[in-house]
């Protein structure tokens, strides 16, 4: 698992979603797939070959932000495809974009815990 290409993917959502607001993005986004929160790399390890560490304290957080972080993209898309662009841009720049910061924070986090538990060390 490469952590900093999950973080970085994450972190390229909002790229994205600013593109897809100002009108200068070729990207068909449906909200429908975005909330999804098993498809990406991330969601597939969560719910696949990570679920034998649910038990680190930051993987339930990780999974909560993660699903939210989804619902929150995909709402951004729903607002701007209703014609409330003014309401996606208020979400993506508030709400979404600290969710966003904080899951980048806890995933790194995590991946010092699966990193501590994959390899015998003790150490946060």
């Amino acid at each position: 698992m490469n952590w900093m290409e999950i973080i970085s993917a994450h972190v390229m959502w909002k790229q994205r979603l600013t593109a897809f607001l100002a009108g200068t993005s070729e990207e068909k986004l449906d909200p429908e797939v975005i909330k999804l929160d098993d498809r990406c790399p991330l969601g597939k390890w969560i719910y696949g070959e990570g679920k034998p560490m649910e038990n680190l304290p930051a993987y339930e957080e990780v999974r909560e932000l993660h699903a939210r972080f989804h619902q929150n993209a995909a709402e951004v898309v729903t607002l701007h495809q209703s014609n409330c662009t003014a309401e996606a841009e208020t979400l993506l720049n508030g709400p979404y974009s600290r969710l966003s910061e904080k899951l980048k924070h806890r995933i790194l986090g995590l991946s010092h815990q699966v990193r501590a538990a994959t390899s015998g060390d003790s150490r946060p």
